[in-house]
This record gives C-alpha cells, sequence and structure tokens, in this order.
C-alpha cells in the first residue's frame, strides 16, 4: 500500500473527558509533538482543555484559526462526536480521524487506549482516507447556520403528540410511498449502521452508492425499509395533527412548522474519514455486533470455516 501524505498539522475537537481519558489525550498530545505536529483546536475542546487542567503551552497548543486548514482532524469522543466534527465547517474537503472513547465506534474506530502509540505511524502516512457520501437538505426558512449536511441521516417525525404523521415521498418527480408513521429516516450507507438499524433497517457497506428509506413505526406492516440509488433528489412532504414537526440532522434537531416540504439529495463533496491499514468494514460489523456468535456454540468460528461453505 502506497504512503498517504505526511501529516504537518491536526486540529482537535472532543467531548467531555474522564480521569483516565484525559490522561490517554495527553500522550496523544505528547506523541504528536514528538512527532513534530503543529496542533490546534476547537474553541470548545480548548474550553474542556482549561478546565482539566491541561498546560496548552507544553504542547504547543494554539486556538483554531480561520484561516489556517490543518492537514487532519482528529475528533476525540465517539461516533456522536465524529458526527458533531462532521457538521464542523472547517471539515470540509479535510480527512477526519476518530479516536473512540465510547463504546460501538463505526465511526471513531481507533481506541483512544493506545491511540498515543499509533500517532507517529498516522502521521507519517501510514493511514487510508476513505469517501463517505453525505445528505444535503432544502428547506426553505430552515436556519442553515446550524448546519443543512448530514452523514448518518435526515429524519422527519412527530414532536409533541401521539397521533401519527403522513409523510409522501418523491424521487425526481417519481412518486415512491406515502407512509403514515412516527416518523421516516432518510439515511446514508454510513449511517445505515445507527438510527436506521435499530429501526430494523439493514446495514448497508459504505462503498455501496445507495440510500435506505426507513419508515419509524409503520401503521401498514407492508411498508419495509427501502433502498435505493443515492443518486437523485427525494421531495418530501411530512404532516400531521400537531402545528410543527421535527426535522433532525444526524443529531442537530429543527423545529419546523407542520406541513413540511422539504428536498433531500447527495451533497455535493464527501466526508473524508480516515482509516488505518488492516480495517474491514465487515469485519468490524461482524465483530462489534457479534455476528456470527451463536450461544450454542460459544464464539464465533466463521473465521475458521471454509470459503467455500462447507463444514
Amino acid at each position: 500500500m502506497s504512503k498517504s501524505p505526511a501529516i504537518q498539522s491536526v486540529l482537535i475537537h472532543g467531548q467531555a473527558l474522564d480521569a483516565q481519558s484525559l490522561n490517554e489525550v495527553q500522550l496523544v498530545l505528547s506523541a504528536l509533538v514528538a512527532s513534530g505536529v503543529a496542533i490546534s483546536v476547537t474553541d470548545s475542546f480548548a474550553a474542556l482543555l482549561l478546565e482539566c487542567g491541561v498546560d496548552a503551552p507544553q504542547y504547543g497548543i494554539q486556538n483554531a484559526a480561520v484561516d489556517h486548514r490543518p492537514d487532519m482532524i482528529l475528533s476525540l469522543g465517539g461516533d456522536g462526536t465524529v458526527l458533531e466534527t462532521a457538521a464542523l465547517e472547517a471539515v470540509e474537503g479535510i480527512p477526519v480521524l476518530g479516536i473512540n472513547t465510547g463504546r460501538l465506534g463505526f465511526l471513531a474506530h481507533l481506541p483512544l487506549q493506545g491511540a498515543s502509540e499509533a500517532m507517529a505511524s498516522i502521521m507519517a502516512g501510514s493511514y487510508i482516507v476513505e469517501s463517505r457520501n453525505r445528505l444535503e437538505i432544502e428547506f426553505l426558512g430552515m436556519d442553515v447556520d446550524l448546519g443543512r449536511y448530514a452523514l448518518n441521516e435526515v429524519t422527519v417525525h412527530r414532536r409533541d403528540v401521539a397521533s401519527m404523521i403522513r409523510i409522501s415521498v418523491h424521487r425526481d418527480g417519481t412518486f415512491v410511498n406515502r407512509y403514515w408513521a412516527d416518523g421516516l429516516i432518510v439515511s446514508t450507507a454510513t449511517g445505515s449502521t445507527a438510527y436506521s438499524l435499530s429501526c430494523g433497517g439493514p446495514i448497508v457497506h459504505p462503498d455501496s452508492n445507495a440510500i435506505v428509506l426507513n419508515p419509524i413505526a409503520p401503521h401498514n406492516l407492508n411498508d419495509r425499509p427501502l433502498v435505493i440509488p443515492a443518486e437523485g433528489t427525494l421531495e418530501i412532504h411530512a404532516e400531521g395533527r400537531d402545528d410543527h414537526l421535527m426535522l433532525t440532522l444526524d443529531s442537530r434537531s429543527h423545529k419546523v412548522k407542520a406541513p413540511a416540504r422539504f428536498k433531500v439529495r447527495p451533497a455535493s463533496r464527501p466526508f473524508l474519514l480516515v482509516q488505518l491499514p488492516g480495517v474491514d468494514f465487515i469485519e468490524t460489523v461482524r465483530r462489534k455486533l457479534h455476528f456470527g456468535m451463536d450461544g450454542r456454540e460459544g464464539p464465533s468460528s466463521a473465521a475458521h470455516e471454509n470459503p467455500t461453505g462447507s463444514r
């Protein structure tokens, strides 16, 4: 495998740190300094480090400069932190490495424990950059300052009432379906292991140029998740008994007036996710979601099975 470009500067964003993770973060900072990498941090992470008593000058840490574009962004937290990082304006066109302080870590796959030991090789170019599709929303009157892009999913759902809402979907002018449900998830392949999966949606390999339409608690049992090509524009009309609905882009929620009309299409620029050599999506899914594990047989022996299918 040919090496990726060496990293000269990084921007770090992260969330709350406990005592154990703070110690590991300081080891990561020291490893970056030892590699000669310039370190800047977002304002929120700078405040967090200050609160934790980290001596920023010791690591040469600077606040993020508007006119400075780092070579890589480090996201310290779980997958939710990666999604928050993906919403930063500074992320456009810059690869993001997720360092996992959480649990599953489909996006933040590098464990914080021991991450400092991997920094030297990563900064030297031992990494791979994957392009992940994003969704862009067009909604007249929505506060675009909060971001109009989603890496995982765009969701419209009921707000304060128990009754269902009605959601009509067209794709490039062709009628797709009308759902009576609690809501509708429009998920990217990346988001197929997130909210959509918890609502019974399929797992879609991130290399697939596809999206998933997944109704939330549909009244009609014939309404199943639908996988369609990512290209094209979805026109969505949602209405219900309440005069407001919730429109969610990843973890960012917007209260919108009902009936609501908006469009969802592929974003023109992808999200760039840093992966380490040897990381495989299917293996990650099998390990983190315990695919192949059978209580009658103990831990999975799938890796030892004959690839032809014979036993």
